[in-house]
């Protein structure tokens, strides 16, 4: 498999976190607070260091207030 890491959906699914994240007024820690998690996952993640796997996936957006399969629907559709 081709590494995915900073690839554009990669970065799409980045973006669209900070995005919710920013909407709902959120900062990295009290983010990380909601999904009881560190600051430094959080930061990984937003930093593009760290990849999301399906199950984090759905409890950062569940976190967000976003449907999963709705969120991931738009990140494929840009």
């Amino acid at each position: 498999m081709k590494h995915t890491l900073r690839s554009a959906t990669h970065r799409a699914v980045i973006e669209a976190i900070v995005d919710l994240r920013h909407k709902l007024g959120l900062s990295q820690r009290e983010f990380a607070a909601k999904l009881g998690e560190s600051n430094n996952f959080v930061w990984r993640i937003e930093a593009g260091e760290r990849r999301v796997d399906l199950v984090e996936f759905c409890k950062i957006a569940k976190a967000l207030g976003a449907d999963p399969v709705e969120l991931f629907g738009r990140i494929l559709g840009r």
